[in-house]
């Protein structure tokens, strides 16, 4: 992150150094905002409509423009973080983790019966797998926030992002290491092996069982794999949040688990998974802002109060033109690559073109003719395409995926004749405008960016409402993916916190930036 407005950066940094409990009711605020619009998002994740992955970009990018416009209001500049934060987090999302709700109550299935196991195991179970789903996304940041890095750095996040791809999306290659494991370790990973249950032809249980073990276990041991990269190159950004982010989930989610209990007591009560979500998201909100609490500090390090950078003043860090051509061209590739394996499995075609919209829309800035020569005229440019990118890749996958319950809720279809896989003519023609409109607009906006001669992005005064016009546009698709659900009102009830903290920390913002004019 770097200084984007160096006035109101020294104010912001002033009030974080000389106002103790009002810094403490910030960080309040900012976690019931993050973890209120957390619950919201990571809900409408696991809602029909959207798929592992692709739903888990939405509450992703979420929180990433929350965290840009924090750190935008505090005049740093944060437009590089959005994407990668919900790129990050969202590849969790191609874990499982079903079958172990089953066994914190003592049940394990193999075929058609049932056999005991020991309720710890399936918590144990429950962490690994929480730490796969959110050790990506911290790894990710971490590379986001740690700025420049050498080509041998790059080299091996490369490598370390290919691995986890592999691991994640190649699932001939998880069934069969999972088929060593069971031919030279099965104690390792599988419950009940000394029975010899994994013996001969599997049932469906017991292959999801094999599968889905070896794949968490795995992603842990990359996880383990990338902190001791960070470590050996010294990348502490990496090291600190890969650590806040994998740990703390890895408990968060075992302990928002505990909600699935409630089938054992009061099964038609409440959507107790649904209330599982709800607080899983909440917990990970809590994770982020203590992240982005740390890189604010960080940034304050490495900068002088008057937003000089001090490497600045030591051997500088002047910027050229083919260096900023090789960045934007490895976040095109990578940025791409990772949005293709967000749609694959559930929106093929769809996942292709909002890849290679985001390669080209990057790509922009530095290899159009005629186009600037200034290399720091083409970071700006890039840091504002991909702003917009990511603001729209929200819009589009919410409306994208409500799509499915909306046309129920308008009667254009009934339920049996769509699920989050299936596309009939009146899906297409409920989504098609709004596609339209959003990639329209999205394209004439990259254009202004490319076209304007000076781009500060020191002013956005509309931005609070649009932000207040996001979450609650975020609160009524969370509502209307479960509807007629009675758990809505929880939906309502989070919104009403995420609004009301909102409100109180632009207040206090407000009052900061008034006590410098």
């Amino acid at each position: 992150m770097t200084i984007l407005r160096a006035e109101k950066y020294r104010q912001h940094r002033e009030a974080r150094t000389q106002k103790l409990f009002s810094n403490f009711h910030e960080i309040f605020l900012l976690m019931l905002l993050f973890g209120s619009m957390g619950a919201i998002t990571w809900a409408i994740r696991g809602s029909a409509g959207w798929g592992g992955v692709d739903g888990t970009v939405v509450p992703g990018l979420m929180w990433g423009l929350l965290w840009y416009y924090v750190c935008f209001r505090k005049g740093i500049d944060a437009r590089g973080i959005i994407l990668w934060l919900g790129l990050g987090i969202a590849l969790g999302g191609e874990l499982g983790y079903g079958q172990y709700v089953s066994w914190i109550q003592g049940r394990f299935y193999a075929g058609e019966e049932i056999i005991a196991i020991s309720p710890w195991k399936g918590y144990i179970w429950f962490v690994l797998c929480g730490v796969g789903w959110a050790a990506p996304g911290g790894i990710l940041l971490g590379w986001a926030l740690g700025g420049r890095a050498s080509a041998s750095r790059w080299i091996v996040r490369a490598f370390l992002l290919i691995s986890l791809l592999v691991v994640l999306f190649a699932w001939q290659f998880v069934d069969w290491l999972g088929m060593q494991f069971v031919r030279f370790v099965p104690q390792l990973l599988f419950p009940n092996a000394d029975l010899g249950i994994y013996a001969g032809t599997l049932g469906k249980h017991l292959s999801r069982t094999i599968y889905t073990n070896t794949q968490n276990f795995v992603v842990v041991v990359w996880w383990i794999i990338a902190l001791l990269a960070a470590a050996f190159q010294r990348d502490r950004a990496t090291l600190v949040t890969g650590l806040v982010l994998g740990a703390g989930f890895g408990l968060g989610f075992m302990q928002s688990a505990l909600w699935c209990l409630g089938y054992g007591f009061a099964p038609g009560f409440i959507d107790w998974w649904k209330m599982w979500e709800l607080n899983a998201g909440f917990n990970l909100g809590l994770l982020y802002v203590i992240v982005l609490i740390w890189a604010i500090r960080k940034t304050d390090s490495e900068h002088h109060s008057d937003g000089i950078h001090y490497a600045a003043t030591d051997v500088g860090i002047a910027r050229t033109l083919a260096k900023e051509r090789y960045n934007s061209l490895f976040l095109a590739i990578g940025g791409a690559l990772l949005i293709y394996f967000m749609g694959f499995e559930y929106f093929f075609w769809t996942g292709v073109f909002l890849s290679v919209f985001y390669f080209i829309a990057v790509c922009l800035p530095p290899m159009r003719i005629g186009g600037a020569t200034d290399p720091d005229r083409i970071a700006v440019e890039r840091k504002d395409i991909l702003l917009t990118f990511s603001a729209f890749l929200l819009v589009f996958l919410m409306f994208h995926g409500a799509s499915e319950r909306a046309g129920i809720f308008l009667g254009l279809y009934q339920a049996d004749a769509v699920d989050q896989y299936a596309w009939p003519p009146a899906r297409i023609a409920l989504f098609a405008p709004v596609a339209l409109i959003l990639v329209g607009t999205t394209v004439f906006r990259i254009w202004r960016i490319l076209h304007t001669p000076k781009r500060e992005n020191l002013t956005a005064t509309r931005l609070p409402e649009r932000m207040i016009d996001l979450m609650t546009a975020m609160g009524f698709i969370g509502a209307l993916s479960i509807w007629p659900a009675k758990i809505g009102v929880l939906y309502a009830l989070f919104l009403i916190f995420a609004l009301f903290a909102f409100t109180r920390i632009n207040r206090r913002l407000d009052r900061i930036d008034a006590a410098g004019t």
